[in-house]
C-alpha cells in the first residue's frame, strides 16, 4: 500500500531517501502512510509526532523511529521556525530473501510485530544518543558525495538499525487492530476519490463502520476529523500539481475538490503558509519543499 504520497526515497536499486524540511511557521508533517521505515529527527522548533494515534513530544535534536505502514502526520507546539530532515528506507536495505538471516532475525520481526522497537530518542540517553549519531552519519553521508558513497551510507544505516535493534523488545505479535486497518481503508479511498464531493456516509462505509463509530475512531487515528483529513489530502494533491505544470489555479482547485476558489485559497494559505500562486513561484525558484515522507 502506498498512500497518497509523490516523494520519491531513493531507487528501485538503493531505496532508500533523506529528506530536509524548512518550515518557517512551527513543525508540520503532513499525515501520511509509507511501506518503508522512516527515522525523523528534529533540528530546529518543536512539536508533537503523531504515530497511529500516540503522541510523542519532540525538541531539537530528538528523533522518533516510524514503524512500516503506520499513520504519522506533526504538528506545531510553538509558532517559530522549524526543521527537520527525515531518512525514508525500505525493508530491503537491511536485508533481503526468506534464506537472508539479517531479514529475518532483525527485519522481519520488526514488520510483523514480533520485536518492537522504541519510538522516541533522546541525546540524554547514551544509547540514544547512539542511536540519533548514527542517523546524523546518515544524513551527511547523503548530502555529500565521498568515495563508495552507497557502501558508507549502508554501514551507517545498518548501524542505525543494530542500535535500535539492540533495544527492541520481544512481543507476541499480536494481530494488529481492526480499527487501524479499517480507517487507512478509508484513508485510501479519499486518495483516490479526493476530487469527488465525498460524504460522512460513503467513508464510514469503507471502514465498514456506522458514521458515529467512524468519526470518533477516524479521529483517534489522526486527530482530525474526516473532513479536516480529505482537505488536508485536496490541498496536497494540488500541490503536486502546481509544482508539476501551468495549470491555472482556479482549474487546479476545481480538480482537486474545491468549488470555490476563494476557499481553496484561504485555506491553502491557513495550511500551507502562502497562497496557491505564490507557492507555485517558490517551487519554481527552488525555495519550497512539501513536508511528507
Amino acid at each position: 500500500m502506498y498512500l497518497y504520497e509523490d516523494v520519491k526515497h531513493g531507487s528501485p536499486g538503493f531505496p532508500m531517501g533523506v529528506h530536509r524540511v524548512e518550515e518557517p511557521q512551527g513543525f508540520r508533517l503532513y499525515p501520511h502512510i509509507h511501506e518503508e521505515f522512516e527515522f525523523l529527527v528534529l533540528t530546529q522548533g518543536r512539536g508533537q509526532v503523531y504515530i497511529d494515534g500516540a503522541a510523542h513530544s519532540l525538541t531539537a535534536g530528538e528523533g522518533v523511529f516510524i514503524p512500516s505502514r503506520s499513520i504519522h502526520l506533526g504538528k506545531p507546539e510553538d509558532a517559530g521556525p522549524a526543521a527537520f530532515y527525515a531518512i525514508v528506507f525500505s525493508p530491503r536495505m537491511l536485508g533481503e530473501g526468506i534464506n537472508d538471516k539479517i531479514s529475518r532475525r532483525y527485519v522481519e520481526p520488526v514488520l510483523h510485530g514480533g520485536l518492537k522497537l522504541p519510538v522516541q530518542y533522546s541525546p540524554a540517553v547514551d544509547w540514544q544518543q547512539a542511536a540519533l549519531e548514527a542517523a546524523k552519519q546518515v544524513e551527511t553521508l547523503e548530502r555529500e558525495a565521498p568515495p563508495c558513497k552507497e557502501l558508507l551510507l549502508k554501514a551507517a544505516l545498518l548501524q542505525l538499525w543494530a542500535t535500535l535493534c539492540a533495544h527492541g523488545k520481544s512481543t507476541a505479535a499480536p494481530a494488529e487492530g481492526g480499527r487501524l486497518d479499517e480507517i487507512r481503508e478509508a484513508l485510501e479511498y479519499m486518495d483516490r476519490e479526493y476530487a469527488s464531493p465525498l460524504t460522512l456516509g460513503e467513508l464510514a462505509q469503507q471502514a465498514h463502520m456506522s458514521e458515529s463509530h467512524f468519526s470518533r475512531c477516524f479521529s483517534a487515528a489522526t486527530h482530525m476529523s474526516p473532513f479536516a483529513y480529505l482537505q488536508q489530502v485536496r490541498i496536497q494533491k494540488s500541490c503536486q500539481i502546481l509544482r508539476q505544470g501551468a495549470l491555472p489555479v482556479s482549474r487546479v482547485a476545481l480538480a482537486c475538490g474545491f468549488n470555490d476558489f476563494s476557499y481553496y485559497s484561504k485555506r491553502f494559505r491557513e495550511v500551507v503558509g502562502c497562497t496557491p500562486s505564490e507557492y507555485r513561484k517558490r517551487c519554481r525558484e527552488g525555495l519550497a519543499e512539501p513536508s511528507t515522507q
